[in-house]
């Protein structure tokens, strides 16, 4: 394939094009990481509403990233002949940028395995206690109906 040919499929004609798409890559996937940080501190505090808000932030910022992505694909299929044509410095930040990416998405799948975890313990603890809450009903149910069903005529009320 030319670097004609290789322009056209991309759409990028320019190393410096390039690094201007690796570039906002790398900026939302700060914003990603930023989004995992501040969901971390409310899953931690159990913060419920300000969680769901972040979590419809996160998901247009998905969004983003999955455009993104489709105008980097092609660059990706090509990205070794690309490369050749970059500048040494050019190279240097391209790899650096590409590096960052990896480790901030890490980063944020890592935070984000912890989150899900204490969500599930979480939950995991609300069944227990409403499985343990009816349990305790139906023993109060129990005691308060004889075990044939019927109510004794000659009990006594408590209050008199």
């Amino acid at each position: 394939m030319n670097g004609s040919t290789m322009a056209n499929e991309t759409g990028v004609e320019r190393p410096e094009e390039i690094l201007g798409l690796l570039r906002e890559q790398c900026s939302l996937y700060g914003r990603l990481e930023s989004f995992a940080a501040t969901q971390r501190s409310l899953v931690r505090a159990d913060d419920t509403a300000p969680l769901l808000s972040l979590l419809a932030d996160r998901q247009r910022l998905s969004a983003e990233l999955t455009l993104l992505a489709n105008r980097l694909a092609p660059i990706r299929r090509s990205w070794t002949a690309l490369r050749e044509r970059f500048s040494p410095s050019q190279r240097t930040e391209a790899d650096n940028l590409i590096s960052e990416v990896a480790q901030r998405l890490r980063k944020v799948i890592e935070s984000d395995e912890k989150d899900a975890r204490v969500l599930s313990v979480r939950k995991q603890n609300v069944v227990t206690s409403l499985h343990a809450a009816h349990r305790v009903g139906e023993a109060m149910q129990a005691y308060r109906t004889p075990p044939d069903g019927t109510l004794d005529s000659d009990r006594l009320d408590e209050a008199t």
